[in-house]
């Protein structure tokens, strides 16, 4: 009976430390880009992807605006997080998030024109219409800062049209003068929508959005993520799920080398607008 008992209890000891990790669920939020149906498809294979290869579990949180992921963020409440270069400089200071891994492909804002406009240099959009994703987005930004280190100053409509497909539609059908789009969007058009544009002006290029991880998240944990993550890339199957989450051929990330420089920017008053 003894041997029973003891056995018992060693089985108790064993499972239980066991179900305790099993429960223990972090919170990955991740900026808002698309509607949040479109988000969820995205996002939650390479999560469950994910969670086979760390053995941690993940909760997928999305927003409906910026202003929520932005207020959450500055709060520390996500324990990962995916956000712009310039979101994770916001925040860096003061909840210290640290990256761990992100794209290779850098991005770069642009600006384009219809190529038959008689827009030729900045100084031309004076007075005129300008179409944005959103007054957050990389592309903005890249925009809005390069205005301010040359101090250039336009008066300029924005208008805010959700997403980069709509930019194109709205400086195709002329409905805005030039709008702001990535490099990386640009370059996947295909050449007959790129011969109807012209590049107005190209951002210098910045590391992408990056996946990071708050301080209270265990450094052991924080490896995993980013060793799986890597390792997705090695294989057909896995590396399929990067695509959709913009970590195609993912690198290690590094604070100071990728996104330090970014904090020369006011970002605060570049989101509000020109």
């Amino acid at each position: 009976m003894k041997t029973v008992a003891g056995l018992l209890m060693l089985l108790l000891m064993a499972v239980l430390p066991a179900q305790g990790a099993e429960q223990k669920t972090y919170v990955f939020a991740v900026l808002p880009q698309r509607p949040p149906v479109t988000m969820h498809t995205n996002w939650r294979p390479f999560l469950d992807q994910l969670e086979q290869a760390t053995g941690v579990r993940f909760k997928l949180k999305l927003y409906e605006t910026m202003n929520q992921f932005e207020a959450e963020l500055k709060q520390g409440v996500p324990d990962l997080t995916f956000s712009t270069p310039y979101q994770l400089m916001l925040v860096h200071g003061s909840q210290h998030y640290r990256p761990l891994v992100r794209g290779s492909h850098l991005l770069a804002g642009m600006l384009v024109t219809r190529a038959d406009s008689s827009i030729k240099e900045l100084s031309d959009l004076n007075n005129k219409q300008i179409a944005y994703v959103g007054s957050r987005n990389v592309c903005s930004l890249s925009l809005r800062q390069i205005l301010s280190q040359q101090n250039i100053k336009l008066n300029m409509k924005e208008v805010f049209v959700g997403s980069s497909s709509n930019v194109y539609k709205m400086v195709l059908l002329g409905k805005t003068d030039a709008g702001t789009v990535l490099n990386v969007d640009f370059d996947a058009q295909p050449d007959d929508v790129k011969a109807k544009l012209r590049v107005l002006l190209i951002a210098p290029k910045i590391a992408p959005h990056p996946i990071s991880a708050h301080p209270r998240v265990p450094k052991q944990v924080q490896q995993a993520v980013a060793d799986a993550v890597l390792q997705m890339a090695a294989s057909p199957e896995t590396s399929a799920l990067l695509k959709p989450v913009q970590l195609s051929k993912p690198v290690v990330a590094d604070y100071a080398r990728d996104y330090k420089a970014l904090e020369k920017m006011d970002y605060e008053s570049m989101a509000k607008g020109i």
